[in-house]
């Protein structure tokens, strides 16, 4: 029953991103909406609206992996695909962007040339005054994995290589919405060019957040040389997560001379996990009801940001801790590295 409420949740989920974001929009897409709501801003530390169009080429990295991790034994399994890198462009005009791909770039992780994972990508995003909206829809199939020594398991297992696996498809979706309370002071939207911090400011942010995380694979995605290492219940082939929580945090951007800046930002959360688990073909809940669960976005950014050009180095990584038994843990990682560099036209 469980199942079919996860596939039910994640059915309308992918509605809703089909309505809101058009699914036309290919997998790297940006597409911020226009928010209604307005805010009186301090015009000697924002200049909210630097050029009505602009054009831009960009490059990208956007990344999903996961992580089976025992606190017992201090060892761990992670597994990846191939990172794609995206080269395109874009235009801009005021607060809403449009980046779309033409060329993609997979690299070749431990050395096989012969084998590459496919992979669907959808992140969007929306900066708007206090506002901010990320949606992100992500499906991996084929995956590399690798083992994480332990001193406590390295005198029986030294192969750290596990290879390819074919058979491994995770498929992730969620939406993250955090309220920026000094926002008449600080603007996220400096990130992707439509907006200008001219002087430093910070404020703390709350926010809210859900995802849903389903995990298949053929056979254990513990194999069975590295069974010892893990706890009963961890030779899994599915994971099915429904998370929903809530977050607080803390962003600052630094304001340099000859218009560069700097921007971090943390938001760390907990979240009510709803999990089910397969593991020796017999399906069990993990968490009775649920369980609590850690969570962690970090966001970066370094540029430069003129009445004309600007260039923006941007980092976004969205972390997931849950407690799948006593002592094993599943850790989800997204994120994505974006360079942007644009031109206002007018």
């Amino acid at each position: 029953m469980q199942y079919i409420f996860l596939r039910v949740m994640k059915s309308l989920v992918m509605l809703g991103l089909c309505i809101s974001f058009q699914a036309s929009i290919p997998a790297f897409a940006q597409f911020p909406r226009f928010m209604t709501a307005k805010v009186v801003y301090d015009t000697s530390f924002l200049n909210r609206a630097p050029s009505r169009w602009s054009i831009r080429l960009y490059s990208i990295t956007k990344y999903q992996q996961f992580r089976m991790y025992s606190g017992s034994t201090e060892a761990g399994l992670r597994y990846a695909p191939n990172k794609f890198y995206g080269i395109g462009g874009g235009v801009s005009y005021n607060r809403l962007n449009l980046d779309l791909a033409f060329h993609s770039i997979a690299n070749k992780p431990q050395n096989d040339s012969e084998h590459e994972s496919s992979t669907f990508d959808f992140i969007g995003s929306l900066y708007a005054g206090q506002h901010l909206f990320e949606i992100f829809l992500q499906q991996s199939k084929g995956m590399f994995g690798s083992y994480e020594k332990s001193a406590a398991v390295t005198s029986t297992i030294n192969d750290t290589t596990i290879g390819y696996r074919p058979d491994i498809t995770a498929f992730n979706m969620g939406v993250d919405y955090n309220f920026l309370f000094n926002s008449n002071k600080l603007t996220f939207a400096s990130l992707i060019g439509t907006e200008i911090q001219k002087k430093s400011a910070g404020g703390p942010m709350a926010g809210l957040f859900f995802s849903s995380y389903n995990l298949h694979a053929d056979s254990s995605i513990v194999p069975a040389v590295y069974a010892s290492v893990f706890e009963d219940h961890g030779e899994l082939t599915d994971i099915n997560t429904f998370n929903i929580g809530l977050s607080a945090g803390y962003a600052y951007t630094f304001v340099f001379p000859l218009h560069f800046f700097f921007t971090i930002a943390l938001t760390p959360g907990f979240s009510f996990s709803r999990s089910e688990v397969k593991a020796y073909n017999e399906w069990y809940v993990a968490g009775n009801p649920v369980k609590v669960s850690l969570k962690l976005i970090t966001r970066g950014a370094l540029g430069y940001n003129g009445k004309k050009f600007y260039g923006i180095l941007s980092m976004v990584n969205d972390q997931s801790l849950i407690n799948i038994s006593n002592e094993n843990q599943f850790q989800q990682d997204l994120g994505k590295i974006k360079f942007v560099v644009g031109y206002r036209i007018k």
